[in-house]
């Protein structure tokens, strides 16, 4: 049986993920009819003695993936200037220290949907894109293929929605919420890496780990025919729409886990 209660609803306004490899800008900024997306949470805080929302909690599993880690390379264009980054007084210090705490928490956060017995993730970098200036990566797998001598896993292009210097106004932000390329073990080809657009928050819930998230799981069954690569749920962190704060690793995702043989890559196995 799955291991928590239906979550709350979040909104109508799903962003989609695309499943096929786009030529950019495939990701290309969405429209004032969709969500509004804020660079700080909408939620009020919790009083001392409230409780919190319920946390989602992933599927654990016993499988080849269990109590691996996965090493990922972050690579940075200037847009995380006029981010959601920017407008974070634990991260927006004006150091190189204040994006790596950004840059942990994104992966802690991820790795907590992904749930720690089942991965476990580190990172390196932050590396600057070769072609930081522009609004998206123009050629990823020039950067990809640079780090693999480092020891990546994957390689995640962190792309991020631009807000205005107060700190307050919502924008449209990103139609689609990234884009992925191959699977684990492959940035010697220049392929194994994700394009994914930190949007910032959706009304309360920080969308970029639960973006981040979906596309690892994405190379993480990169073997498998395209039509087995979604779940139906919502509540599933393949489901082809993002539903903030409500998805999760559930048995269809462990299931597709566990047929494919990425796991099994020489990469995969320390």
């Amino acid at each position: 049986s799955l291991l928590y209660s239906n979550p709350i609803s979040y909104g109508s306004y799903p962003v989609v993920y695309p499943y096929v490899y786009q030529t950019l800008p495939g990701i290309s900024e969405g429209s004032s009819s969709g969500p509004k997306f804020y660079p700080f949470s909408t939620k009020p805080k919790v009083d001392e003695g409230e409780e919190e929302d319920e946390v989602v909690e992933p599927v654990l599993y016993a499988s080849r993936l269990a109590a691996r880690n996965l090493d990922l390379c972050y690579f940075l264009g200037s847009d995380i200037f006029s981010s959601h980054v920017a407008c974070n007084e634990n991260w927006a210090d004006g150091t190189s220290e204040g994006v790596k705490r950004y840059i942990n928490e994104l992966t802690f956060e991820t790795n907590k949907l992904l749930g720690e017995n089942n991965l476990r993730l580190s990172w390196k970098g932050p590396y600057a894109r070769h072609d930081a200036d522009q609004r998206y990566p123009t050629n990823p797998s020039l950067d990809t293929t640079s780090v693999f001598s480092k020891g990546c896993d994957a390689v995640i292009f962190l792309v991020f929605n631009k807000f205005a210097a107060d700190c307050q106004t919502p924008v449209d932000g990103h139609q689609y919420a990234g884009q992925n390329k191959g699977g684990m073990c492959e940035t010697q080809a220049g392929t194994g890496y994700a394009i994914v657009v930190d949007q910032g928050y959706l009304e309360d819930v920080w969308t970029g780990p639960q973006i981040l998230a979906h596309h690892i799981l994405r190379m993480l069954i990169a073997d498998l025919p395209e039509k087995e690569k979604t779940c139906p749920a919502k509540t599933s962190l393949l489901h082809p729409h993002l539903y903030p704060g409500q998805q999760k690793v559930d048995q269809c995702t462990v299931d597709k886990l566990n047929k494919s043989k990425v796991s099994l890559r020489p990469c995969m196995q320390n």
